[in-house]
């Protein structure tokens, strides 16, 4: 038995269906209609973005294939999910969810400061500005000196 039917049997035998390579075109078709051209992960609209930046993206554990998005939310998607794991050592995908929101506990808990202490190199966008200013000040400055010497 060929591989390929191989596959197919083993897929069929659990019910799931086992896709190839050149259905990726009718299931992200599918998967866009089935959302409403929604991306689930940013929630803004797929129908004027490019196919070539509309992937269907899929668990990596399983297989299982679970929507089409954006290529990027998809990468933003897997490189939270692999940080989660290795800074929240979650192994398994509940825990992963655990340490997600913890975090999002965190950042809703100190959206309005719960100390009164300001971090020492923390600067103002007014003081960035300033700082911008100086510094293109100074190289404007390093430049003239240069040209009269």
């Amino acid at each position: 038995m060929d591989e390929n039917k191989r596959r197919r049997n083993v897929a069929t035998k659990t019910g799931d269906v086992k896709i190839k390579s050149t259905d990726i075109q009718k299931v992200r078709n599918y998967l866009l209609e089935k959302q409403n051209w929604i991306c689930p992960v940013c929630n803004q609209s797929l129908k004027y973005t490019l196919t070539r930046n509309i992937v269907v993206d899929h668990d990596h554990n399983t297989g299982y294939v679970r929507a089409a998005m954006h290529r990027g939310c998809n990468r933003a998607e897997g490189s939270i999910y692999k940080s989660a794991q290795k800074w929240g050592k979650a192994g398994s995908l509940q825990e992963v969810i655990n340490v997600l929101e913890r975090l999002i506990a965190f950042w809703k808990l100190h959206s309005k400061p719960q100390t009164n202490l300001i971090y020492y190199n923390h600067k103002t966008p007014k003081q960035k500005q300033e700082a911008a200013k100086k510094k293109t000040a100074k190289k404007r400055a390093s430049k003239k000196k240069a040209k009269s010497n």
